[in-house]
C-alpha cells in the first residue's frame, strides 16, 4: 500500500467525482482510477460504488474513509514536527490576489517576510475571490485574498477587514447625484461578473432601492472599470482607494451606503494553517493589516 494511493482515495472522497478528483491532484483521470483499483485488490474491498452522478462510498468505504485521512494528518504531522525542529523557516508558497496589489498591502507583507524568513518565498499570482479558493481546494494555489465568506468548510480565513463600498459616478453626471439613484438607473453601469463575490452586493442594494440597471456593460477587470469610469462611460462600484486612483484620469465623486461593505479574508486550507510556513505567512499578513 502506497501513500499516493491512500492520498488518492481521500481525494476521490472529498469530491466524489473522478474528473474532479484527477484535476485536483493534476493527474489524468486512468490514473486515478488505477490508484483507487490498486487500493482496493490491496486491501480487498470495495471502497467507492460507481454512479451516474459521480463515486459514492460503500459502508466499508466510509468506514476506511476516517482512518485514512488519520493516516494523511499523521504524515502531514510528521512534516511539521521535522519542520519545527529546524532553524531558520524555509520555503515556496503561492499566493493569489482578488485585486490589486496596493491595496492588498503585498510590498509591506514582502518587506516585512523579508526581515525575519528571508528563506520564504511567495510566488503571487493575480485572479478573482471565487478563483482563488478553487485553486486553493485544488492545490494550485497554497494561499490568498478573498471577498465574502469562504464557499467551503475546508478552507480556513482569517478575517482582515470589513471594506466599503461606494457608488462611483463620473463628473459629466454630477448633477445628477442631487436627486438619488433614481436618476442614475436609466445611465450605463459598468459591473463586475455575477459570481464575483463583490458583485453580489449590487442585487439586493439594487432591490432595496426598487430598479435593476437595464443598460450596464460586464467588465472583469478592476484597472479597466476604474478607466472607464473616470472616462465617462460608466457608473459602478469602487473602493477608497479605487477612486483615488480613478481621479488620476478624470474627476470621479462617491455616494456612501451602508450596504455596500464586504469582509476581507485571507484564506488557505484548514489542514496547511499549522504549518510552520504557512503560519508565519498568516502572522505577517495580520501584522500589516493591523497597523
Amino acid at each position: 500500500m502506497e501513500l499516493y494511493q491512500i492520498n488518492t482515495f481521500v481525494v476521490v472522497a472529498e469530491e466524489g467525482h473522478l474528473t474532479r478528483a484527477a484535476e485536483r491532484l493534476h493527474a489524468s483521470q486512468p490514473t486515478v482510477s488505477a490508484h483507487v483499483k490498486g487500493l482496493e485488490e490491496e486491501l480487498e474491498t470495495r471502497l467507492f460504488i460507481r454512479t451516474p452522478k459521480g463515486m459514492q462510498l460503500t459502508e466499508a468505504g466510509e468506514r476506511l474513509f476516517i482512518r485514512a485521512q488519520g493516516v494523511l494528518k499523521a504524515v502531514r504531522d510528521l512534516k511539521l514536527e521535522a519542520r519545527n525542529m529546524g532553524g531558520e523557516l524555509v520555503g515556496d508558497l503561492s499566493l493569489g490576489l482578488n485585486t490589486d496589489a496596493e491595496y492588498l498591502r503585498i510590498v509591506p507583507l514582502l518587506n516585512s517576510l523579508s526581515e525575519q524568513h528571508p528563506k520564504i518565498t511567495l510566488q503571487i499570482q493575480q485572479s478573482a475571490s471565487s478563483s482563488v479558493q478553487e485553486a486553493i481546494r485544488r492545490g494550485r494555489l497554497d494561499c490568498g485574498f478573498i471577498f465574502g465568506p469562504p464557499r467551503h468548510k475546508d478552507i480556513h480565513a482569517v478575517l482582515l477587514e470589513t471594506t466599503r463600498f461606494y457608488v462611483a459616478v463620473p463628473d459629466v453626471w454630477r448633477d445628477r447625484m442631487e436627486h438619488g439613484m433614481q436618476a442614475l438607473a436609466e445611465l450605463p453601469w459598468i459591473l463586475d461578473p455575477g459570481d464575483n463575490p463583490v458583485q453580489q452586493l449590487t442585487t439586493p442594494f439594487f432591490d432595496s432601492l426598487g430598479f435593476k440597471p437595464r443598460n450596464f456593460l460586464e467588465v472583469d477587470g478592476d484597472e479597466v472599470i476604474r478607466v472607464l469610469v473616470a472616462a465617462g462611460k460608466g457608473i459602478s462600484f469602487m473602493r477608497q482607494n479605487e477612486l483615488d486612483m480613478a481621479n488620476r484620469f478624470g474627476k470621479v465623486h462617491a455616494m456612501p451606503f451602508d450596504a455596500l461593505a464586504i469582509d476581507l479574508h485571507f484564506v488557505c486550507l484548514r489542514r496547511h494553517d499549522q504549518d510552520p510556513v504557512m503560519q508565519a505567512v498568516i502572522d505577517h499578513v495580520t501584522k500589516v493589516w493591523s497597523t
